[in-house]
């Protein structure tokens, strides 16, 4: 017997909704360690509520796509959007309240730490990118997702794709070169 396809087992699921666990069951692990890479420390919320949202919205799922990892990928994006938005507000609402000004600890304590700069740096690269550039990295580079999924899960060309990622690529390089030559002249 063959294996069922995502989009055969969420068809399935809209009568008998026990099937829609395979799909969780092959999916959570990726999905889960992509929020977890972006390093907010609620991916398993996160992660819960994309396939919450993905089971009560799967009767909009496009049955002609085999594989749903690029649909669960894009509520995750989204939700993970909305997440920070939140926290933002929230965090500026309790430097609001204290008069002082919303500090992110987890980057301070990276930058605390000497033995970690290449974290540092590649963090700081990171951040310095786009929201939207930063999603698409990360979903080619850390969950492995192929240029057509990426741009799938992102609604974009897969032409887009491809380019960003190559100027992306090339940014990253130079700036993480450009901060190790630093480094370099104020150890020397």
């Amino acid at each position: 017997m063959t294996e069922l396809t995502d989009s055969e087992l969420i068809e399935r699921s809209m009568d008998q909704a026990e099937q829609f666990v395979a799909v969780f069951d092959r999916h959570f692990s990726v999905i889960h360690r992509f929020l977890q890479v972006r390093g907010d420390g609620v991916a398993d919320d996160l992660a819960a509520e994309t396939f919450a949202v993905a089971f009560r919205r799967r009767g909009e799922y496009d049955g002609q796509r085999p594989d749903a990892r690029p649909w669960l990928f894009g509520i995750a994006v989204n939700h993970l959007r909305t997440h920070r938005r939140s926290e933002r507000r929230r965090l500026g609402a309790l430097a609001r309240l204290s008069g002082e000004r919303a500090v992110d600890s987890s980057q301070t304590v990276i930058e605390r730490i000497d033995a970690r700069r290449t974290v540092v740096s590649l963090r700081a690269a990171l951040d310095a990118l786009r929201p939207e550039d930063r999603k698409l990295l990360l979903l080619h580079a850390c969950v492995g997702l192929t240029y057509e999924e990426v741009a799938e899960a992102l609604a974009i060309p897969s032409g887009t794709v491809r380019s960003r990622l190559h100027r992306l690529r090339a940014r990253l390089r130079d700036g993480l070169v450009e901060e190790e030559r630093r480094r370099m002249e104020t150890r020397g």
